[in-house]
């Protein structure tokens, strides 16, 4: 769904009703993290396509000129050859050649092969990661959102918060004028209201510095209103955890098969170069003046072709350093894949355990919001019958508020719980 969206909100800086797919698939398209890794891809498959290319050789034009204080014949010759007329020899001192040039190695102890196979290797690491750093972008675009959401509707429950402590505090006022109430209630619930807005102006800070960081992540001017999102209480199943093809795991196992070409590769130094070598062209210019036939242009066919071989006998140790060095880097690799999946398996009871902790405060929040919000109904009314204190009214207005506020942040950390475990299982870009 996300693939299908990337063209969008892109004609105005401005966004307006920013739904979550919105926001994905704008970061997807705009973040130059991720332009970046779709760069590294294109680069893997150009360096593919550069070494396999060197398995045809190259074809080269050459061509040169040479003024010589002597005259020279157009090629070597064979006494044979010059027996019949030996003053008719096309001699010159300006010789030009032109010609073309042909290369390619025949045998290079499979270097050039295993070279083939880590350039592959390395462009099916470039997509893995191209695909991993998706999955991470997607999972920090809807972590922002879903917290800008929670503040937001936490900010909402503290206005009308607010908005009650304000009408408590103008009935206090006038009760105060009518003898009714003491001044100290007066400042307490004043005092009160002021802690109420001082909360206020810290979910507006937050939702500042999150909005800035989503505007960050999706490369764009600013955003606007965002849409509501479900934070539906949904249970862990383990199913959802069985997945054998994440790309974490294929790209471990790609470092680990690029570490043993690279051993392959440096062993190929032990083995002898043979490669393949030919020329065609032609040798050309005016005979010089001991000829009989002085200052007409003369040309001569020259070909060539052969197979040269260099064997490395001896380096004083550099062929074994660099095989040995393979061989630390192989085993690295090793490490490093048992790591990631002793790393994942924490990371997944660590998910696992966020979405059973977020159902079981969403439930113990969910009474104890109905409890509080009964004790305030209950003080309010012994408040007005002057049976209690005002202290006893703030305290539970207070609570009931931070019942609510608690409310609302447990059922988006549950979302944002479940928004991590897609991320370990490299869901998130296929929803």
């Amino acid at each position: 769904m996300l693939k299908a969206l990337q063209v969008i909100l892109l004609s105005t800086p401005m966004l307006f009703g920013l739904s979550i797919e919105e926001s994905v698939a704008t970061a997807l398209n705009n973040n130059p993290d991720i332009k970046k890794q779709e760069l590294n891809y294109k680069l893997g498959d150009l360096n593919l396509q550069e070494h396999d290319a060197k398995n045809y050789g190259k074809l080269t034009a050459v061509a040169s000129y040479m003024h010589y204080n002597l005259p020279r014949t157009l090629v070597p010759l064979t006494p044979a050859s010059i027996f019949s007329d030996p003053a008719a020899v096309a001699t010159t001192e300006d010789l030009f050649t032109a010609g073309v040039a042909y290369d390619v190695a025949l045998f290079t102890g499979f270097a050039q092969k295993r070279t083939v196979e880590i350039a592959s290797l390395q462009k099916e690491m470039a997509s893995a990661q191209l695909k991993l750093g998706r999955e991470q972008l997607i999972y920090n675009v809807k972590t922002l959102y879903a917290n800008i959401l929670s503040f937001e509707a936490q900010q909402d429950a503290q206005n009308r918060y607010i908005k009650a402590l304000e009408s408590l505090h103008a009935s206090i006022e006038t009760e105060v004028e009518l003898g009714k109430k003491s001044k100290l209630e007066k400042l307490k619930s004043a005092a009160a209201l002021e802690m109420a807005r001082n909360q206020r102006s810290q979910f507006r800070s937050n939702i500042t510095i999150l909005r800035a960081s989503l505007v960050a992540v999706m490369n764009v001017e600013t955003i606007d209103t965002l849409d509501p999102i479900d934070i539906e209480i949904q249970l862990f199943t383990e199913d959802n955890a069985h997945n054998k093809d994440l790309e974490r795991f294929k790209l471990k196992s790609m470092q680990i098969r690029q570490s043993s070409k690279n051993i392959e590769k440096s062993d190929a130094s032990y083995y002898p170069q043979v490669g393949l070598s030919g020329y065609y062209g032609q040798n050309f210019g005016p005979n010089d003046d001991s000829n009989k036939y002085s200052g007409d242009w003369t040309n001569q066919e020259v070909w060539q072709a052969g197979v040269n071989l260099h064997w490395n006998i001896y380096d004083f140790g550099g062929r074994s350093a660099a095989s040995q060095k393979a061989k630390i880097q192989a085993l690295s690799s090793k490490l490093e894949d048992s790591k990631t999946k002793l790393e994942f398996k924490r990371m997944l009871v660590e998910a696992k355990s966020k979405i059973e902790s977020a159902i079981q405060s969403h439930k113990s929040v969910m009474a104890q919001s109905a409890l509080t919000s009964e004790s305030e109904k209950i003080e309010q009314i012994r408040f007005d019958n002057g049976a209690a204190d005002i202290n006893d009214l703030l305290v539970a207005k207070a609570q009931s508020q931070l019942a609510k506020s608690q409310l609302i942040m447990v059922g988006y950390q549950h979302r944002i719980a479940h928004f991590y475990l897609d991320y370990l299982l490299e869901q998130g870009d296929k929803k």
